[in-house]
């Protein structure tokens, strides 16, 4: 996902062996829309998972990158429960 990191304020984490990249995209009006991508760093691949760009504007940017880096969270949290349940189903 293209972003300006001179214009646009951005937040790269690390998350349970993940990383999430939130971004907050500087609109015409002053707002700032979200955005999350999700990389796998587990094999140092960086291996692109996911990517999202979220409808909703906040008038300030830590609000939009609070919001990206609490869905990658979560989608992230989610994840892991679904790779346990295969790995319980496989033994």
């Amino acid at each position: 996902m293209w972003f300006n990191p001179l214009i646009d304020p951005f937040v790269e984490t690390g998350y349970l062996g993940y990383s999430l990249r939130a971004v907050a995209h500087r609109q015409p009006d002053c707002a700032y829309r979200p955005s999350l991508e999700i990389r796998n760093y587990q094999y140092a691949s960086g291996e692109l998972l996911s990517e999202f760009m979220f409808p909703e504007t906040f008038a300030e940017a830590d609000a939009a990158i609070e919001r990206a880096l609490g869905k990658g969270r979560q989608l992230v949290d989610e994840l892991l429960v679904l790779m346990d349940l295969d790995e319980q189903v496989e033994s």
